[in-house]
């Protein structure tokens, strides 16, 4: 339960019996309560060894939680994000169970099946530039050789000029989603394998390591051969100063995996990070 879920059953909690422990009462939840308590709607009292929080005005503390946890009536099949907007007001407040949609673009029919047979994503990738499907609980979906997935949306528009060698491609919205990493990870076919094109920075780096935790050899760093030509011309130091990057790197430099390992030497060699937007760009001798 999130934060914003947890404030509401605490709220209701202290509305039902009209006070409330201090033990219970956390940083994040006085937060939400100090205009009440400004007010003194709310109010601190001795209780034992402690103290309690208690309601001296009942009226505005339900108007108040009926201000701040909104409540509607929906149908049977909403999803989460909006049954959260109609509790928190906030898509974000509950954990997401919508079904998340998954986006291809597909060179060969063969690539991915659907309950065993063809789909023709090959010819609507041709058609449109894109196979796109839901991805369900049980999902009937399911991929056949080489495959990659990719996190950026301008490689993945023009990843044929990339000669992979695969037969389908796969838009991972930067982060994968740990819903569609467990549907990767249950591929059978023994000719499944996927190639994986991130960014050559501790971020994208971190992510390969993500997916070899799942996939193991299954999955793939892109590795280019010339890989350290194009750090020496387009890779940004700014791409260490991120966040947590140089947490991140510190552990990424224990990594024994031979793919993290030649690209941390690039990194710590440029002191730079390297976008995978580079690998479109043609080098001229």
């Amino acid at each position: 339960m999130k934060l914003q879920a947890q404030a509401q059953t605490k709220l209701r909690e202290l509305m039902k019996s009209e006070s409330l422990p201090a033990s219970q009462c956390g940083q994040v939840f006085l937060k939400l309560l100090a205009p009440m308590l400004d007010s003194e709607v709310l109010d601190w009292k001795r209780s034992g060894a402690g103290s309690s929080l208690v309601v001296k005005n009942a009226d505005a503390l339900r108007d108040f939680c009926r201000q701040r946890f909104p409540e509607a009536t929906l149908p049977p099949d909403a999803g989460s994000r909006v049954a959260s907007v109609s509790r928190f007001r906030d898509t974000k407040a509950m954990a997401n169970s919508e079904n998340e949609i998954i986006s291809l673009r597909a060179w060969r029919e063969d690539a991915l099946l659907k309950d065993g047979k063809s789909v023709g994503a090959a010819t609507i990738t041709v058609a449109h530039g894109v196979f796109s499907f839901l991805l369900t609980k049980d999902c009937p979906y399911e991929l056949r050789g080489s495959c990659a997935l990719v996190e950026n949306p301008a490689v993945f528009a023009v990843a044929e000029q990339l000669n992979l060698g695969v037969g389908l491609i796969i838009y991972g919205h930067g982060r994968i989603s740990n819903r569609a990493l467990d549907w990767l990870a249950r591929m059978t076919d023994s000719s499944f394998n996927l190639l994986h094109l991130s960014d050559y920075d501790p971020v994208g780096l971190s992510e390969f390591q993500r997916l070899h935790a799942r996939l193991g050899k299954r999955v793939v760093l892109h590795l280019p051969a010339d890989l350290e030509t194009r750090f020496a011309k387009f890779s940004n130091r700014e791409l260490l100063e991120k966040g947590n990057s140089q947490t991140m790197l510190a552990q990424l430099r224990r990594s024994d995996l031979p793919a993290i390992c030649r690209v941390v030497e690039l990194i710590d060699r440029y002191n730079a990070g390297l976008e995978q937007e580079a690998l479109l760009i043609k080098l001229h001798p």
